[in-house]
């Protein structure tokens, strides 16, 4: 019998489905499992065990940043066998299944891991309803019926790949790890960010704090009965897509007034910076341009900050105001369906 422990992330429950199929497979062939769900918080164990399996959702070619985090804060191994599972988004265009794409995610995990000494043997992918409410509307019952089932299949050969110590390793080549990973960068450092920023809960909401309450990332407050998205979010679409009002939806508006207010001031400080640099420092010298870059990246990332910090607070201010938040409520997701896997409830213990 052989020690596992498996550790996992999840938004709307694809992926602790997959967990739980892996987990009475293993549990049937005779060995001791443990599960830890990566969250806020959350620790990986210092106890030593035989195998280890990761399991995530892919989030713009990527494993969530909380995931990522974990697994670098994980112990130095003494070769423990290690086997990875990325659950993608898969949906029906004109009646033929696409699979989402993976990218550069599987690859990243296993050089961090290899790092610290881990021995990994397996790679995996598997697809199930597609859910990014942000940005699609999510799969009709027909298709999530469809899915689901097929989903379940790829994570069972996992598993059975896994008992077998198949050594196979996913690779998605060069030119796309190349640019899958300067995506997934842009998109942990900034992209998630600015994701949780153009939330709002509408007039249905009740103030039921679910949202709150089952956030991984602990980024939503309750603010006068409100969620209020803090800056680390994750955007995993828990939020949005267990809502029990449907009242989480994206707001233009936000989105609009964000993107402008800080695409307007990046621009005008980047051209103060090239036009007093030369002021500061004569011009042909190195370290003007090195200056130049510097402050260019520095201005950048604080007008960042502060379009989602105090600006954002600023709206959020004004949204108390009931016809403001109103109009701040203008959404195409009003009518989008919203997504979870079935039976999956974070706040069952």
């Amino acid at each position: 019998m052989a020690s596992i422990l498996i550790h996992y992330f999840t938004g709307t429950g694809n992926t602790a489905h997959a967990v739980k199929l892996i987990h009475e497979k293993l549990m049937s062939a005779g060995h001791h499992v443990k599960i830890v769900i990566v969250k806020k918080g959350i620790q990986p164990p210092l106890e030593a065990v035989d195998f280890h399996i990761i399991a995530f959702p892919v989030l713009s070619w990527s494993a969530p940043v909380m995931m990522k985090r974990y697994i670098r804060r994980m112990p130095r191994s003494e070769g423990a066998k290690t086997a990875i599972l990325a659950i993608n988004g898969a949906i029906f265009n004109k009646g033929s299944l696409v699979k989402g794409y993976t990218g550069q995610a599987l690859e990243q995990l296993e050089r961090f891991l290899k790092r610290k000494k881990y021995d990994v043997f397996l790679t995996g992918n598997a697809s199930f309803p597609d859910n990014w409410t942000q940005v699609t509307n999510p799969c009709d019952k027909k298709d999530t019926e469809a899915i689901f089932p097929l989903g379940e299949v790829e994570v069972t050969l996992f598993a059975e790949n896994f008992l077998a110590g198949k050594r196979e390793l996913y690779r998605c080549g060069l030119f796309n790890r190349l640019w899958s990973f300067l995506v997934a960068g842009l998109f942990g450092l900034l992209g998630r960010r600015f994701f949780g920023k153009f939330y709002i809960a509408d007039e249905r909401c009740s103030g039921c704090e679910i949202c709150a309450r089952t956030c991984p990332a602990q980024t939503i407050q309750m603010r006068r009965k409100k969620p209020v998205w803090g800056i680390d979010c994750e955007d995993c679409n828990r939020c949005i897509n267990l809502c029990p009002e449907k009242a989480i939806q994206v707001s233009v508006p936000l989105a609009i007034l964000h993107l402008s207010i800080n695409f307007g001031l990046t621009i005008w400080a980047i051209r103060a910076v090239v036009l007093y640099t030369p002021v500061w420092i004569p011009s042909g010298h190195a370290l003007q341009v090195i200056s130049e870059i510097v402050l260019i990246t520095a201005v950048t990332l604080l007008l960042i900050w502060v379009s989602m910090v105090p600006i954002d607070a600023i709206f959020r201010l004004f949204m108390r105001i009931p016809v403001v938040r109103k109009f701040f409520s203008i959404s195409y997701t009003h009518h989008y369906r919203r997504y979870k896997a079935p039976g999956y409830n974070p706040l069952h213990k």
